[in-house]
C-alpha cells in the first residue's frame, strides 16, 4: 500500500537535528556503541575475506579504539531505496529495471525489510516495508515522474527516520539513486551532517550527471529542461551552540557543495558509484549487490566523550598486498548526560 508523506516530518527533522528531540540510536556518551561498517579491496578491486578484528586498527580522533567485529550473517536488515523522480531523474525510468534483483540478491541471507521512498522538490510518496522484494517490482520499475527538483537532503532525512522505526539491531541501510547534488531541500547541509554522525545508517549512492542527461536530451531532440541549480547553503548557522563547523565538519559541508550524494554515502562508509546508461547501471548495482552483505561491522565504545563530530579512520594490518578501505568516517557526540 502506498501512502503520501507530510511535510510534517520535515518538521520533526529539524528538531532532531536541534536537540528537541533524538532519533532511538543518538550517540549520547562513552556508553553507546557506535558501528563502523567496512569494506576491504585488494589492489584489482576484489573483496578481501576473512579478517579478523585483531587485522584492523580503529582511531577515533586519532586515539586507537578497542573495538570488536560483529557476526552479521542471518543479522536482519532494512533497506530504504530513495528514487528521484524530479528532474532529470524521469529520463532514468528506463534503466532501473535491474534494481529489483539487485536488492534481492543483496539482502537474500538475511531476515530483511525493504521500502522505497520517492522524491522530486520534497519526498512524495513512501512504500510499506515489506520483506517480499516482488511487492516493490511495479514502482522500482515504473515510478511516477515529478516536478524539477531533487531534494536529496530531505529525502535522506526521511529516510533515516523510516529505518530509525526497526528493531535494535537491525542493520539500516539507504540505497540513493539520484543526480549528484541537491537542489529543493529544505533541509540543510548541516543537518544532514549531523544526523549522519548520530546515527548507523550506512549510504550507498548512485547517480547520474543531470548535465550529461540535458546534453542528451538536446541530441536526441527531448524535450528541453531547465538545468538545476547547485546547492546553495543558508546565510549563518541554524544549529548555533550545537553545531561545531571547524575540522572535519566544515571539510564535509565544502564537500557536499560539490556532490551531496557522494559525501553523504562517503561520511556513512557507504559508497558512491555512476552511471551513464542501463549498461552501466546495471554493472553498479551487480557491485552493490557484492558489496552490501560482504561490509565487516566493526563496533566500538568511544573512549573519549569529547561532544562534537568525532573523526574515524580504519587501517588493516597483515595483509602482504595493499588494500582500500572504506569505512565509516565520522559520528556524533554530545558528550556525557
Amino acid at each position: 500500500m502506498r501512502m503520501p508523506l507530510h511535510l510534517a516530518a520535515l518538521c520533526l527533522l529539524a528538531q532532531a537535528a536541534v536537540g528537541q528531540s533524538a532519533p532511538p540510536e543518538t550517540i549520547r556518551s562513552t556508553s553507546t556503541l557506535v558501528v563502523v561498517p567496512t569494506l576491504v579491496q585488494g589492489g584489482s578491486g576484489e573483496l578481501v575475506s576473512g579478517l579478523r578484528a585483531t587485522d584492523f586498527v580503529l582511531t577515533d580522533n586519532g586515539v586507537e579504539q578497542k573495538i570488536s567485529l560483529e557476526e552479521v550473517e542471518r543479522q536482519p536488515v532494512a533497506v530504504v531505496v530513495l528514487l528521484q523522480t524530479g528532474g532529470a531523474g524521469a529520463r532514468q525510468f528506463q534503466n532501473y529495471r535491474g534494481l529489483p534483483a539487485m536488492l534481492d540478491h543483496a539482502t537474500s541471507g538475511s531476515p530483511r525489510q525493504v521500502a522505497m521512498v520517492t522524491f522530486d522538490s520534497r519526498p512524495e510518496e513512501a512504500s510499506d516495508f515489506t520483506d517480499d522484494v516482488d511487492d516493490l517490482k511495479e514502482d522500482l520499475t515504473h515510478p511516477s515522474p515529478g516536478d524539477s527538483g531533487a531534494a536529496i537532503l530531505d529525502a535522506v532525512n526521511y529516510g533515516i527516520d523510516l529505518l530509525d522505526r526497526q528493531p535494535a539491531g537491525t542493520r539500516r541501510i539507504l540505497i540513493l539513486l539520484s543526480q549528484t547534488h541537491d537542489d529543493g531541500s529544505k533541509a540543510k547541509a548541516e543537518e544532514v551532517v549531523h544526523r549522519l554522525g548520530e546515527t548507523n545508517t550506512l549510504i550507498c549512492s548512485v547517480t547520474f550527471s543531470p548535465e550529461k542527461t540535458w546534453l542528451k536530451d538536446q541530441l536526441t531532440g527531448a524535450q528541453e529542461r531547465q538545468a538545476n541549480a547547485p546547492y546553495e547553503f543558508s546565510p549563518g548557522i541554524m544549529l548555533d551552540h550545537t553545531f561545531n563547523l571547524d575540522g572535519p565538519a566544515r571539510v564535509a559541508l565544502r564537500a557536499m557543495r560539490e556532490n551531496t550524494a557522494s559525501t553523504i554515502a562517503t561520511l556513512s562508509g557507504g559508497e558512491s558509484l555512476g552511471f551513464d546508461n542501463r549498461n552501466d547501471l546495471d554493472r553498479q548495482l551487480s557491485v552493490l549487490a557484492n558489496h552490501i552483505p560482504n561490509r565487516y561491522t566493526l563496533t566500538f565504545r568511544p573512549s573519549s566523550n569529547e561532544p562534537g563530530l568525532h573523526t574515524i579512520e580504519v587501517r588493516v594490518l597483515h595483509e602482504p598486498e595493499p588494500v582500500t578501505v572504506k569505512a565509516r568516517e565520522s559520528y556524533w557526540a554530545t558528550g556525557p548526560n
